[in-house]
């Protein structure tokens, strides 16, 4: 076995940083402070400050996009979906697939632990704004049932 000892790792090119597949490249997480809120749309609006700004290093590594929070639909046949864009290039649709995750279906006026983590390649190396988006089918989404709620959404780029 072989045994590399350094004490300083330059990297090559300037802000590339040094890519070592399947390690973490980078990782950025915003606190938000969710106060109540409700929504009765039946197309994608934002989460408010349910989101984290992050510029991948390279547009072929996987991001990994995570947050949580309190939430409840009201009705009985009604949920919510939800997505994530990428709020810096016209909301385009980043997560991959229709949905990445629901909630309330079949469970009215109950205050559920909702968990979104998704992955999928940065496409880009700009700036990006990865933004949670919701819609319920009818009735309301409502969120942050204890106003001033903290958590976290992160963005976590996994080199390739």
């Amino acid at each position: 076995m072989s045994t590399l000892s350094v004490d300083n790792i330059i990297e090559k090119t300037t802000g590339a940083g040094v890519q070592i597949p399947g390690h973490v490249v980078q990782f950025q997480q915003q606190m938000i402070t969710l106060n109540t809120g409700s929504i009765s749309s039946g197309t994608m609006v934002d989460l408010p400050n349910v989101y984290v700004d992050i510029t991948p290093k390279n547009a072929n590594n996987i991001i990994v996009f995570e947050t949580n929070f309190h939430a409840a639909v009201t009705g009985t046949n009604s949920y919510a979906r939800f997505r994530v864009v990428d709020a810096n290039n016209s909301d385009t649709q980043w997560s991959s697939g229709t949905y990445i995750g629901a909630t309330g279906y079949k469970v009215p006026d109950s205050w559920l632990e909702v968990v979104i983590r998704t992955t999928n390649p940065a496409g880009t190396t700009n700036a990006m704004r990865l933004q949670l988006q919701a819609l319920v089918t009818a009735d309301n989404l409502d969120w942050a049932w204890s106003g001033g709620d903290r958590r976290i959404c992160s963005a976590m780029e996994i080199a390739q």
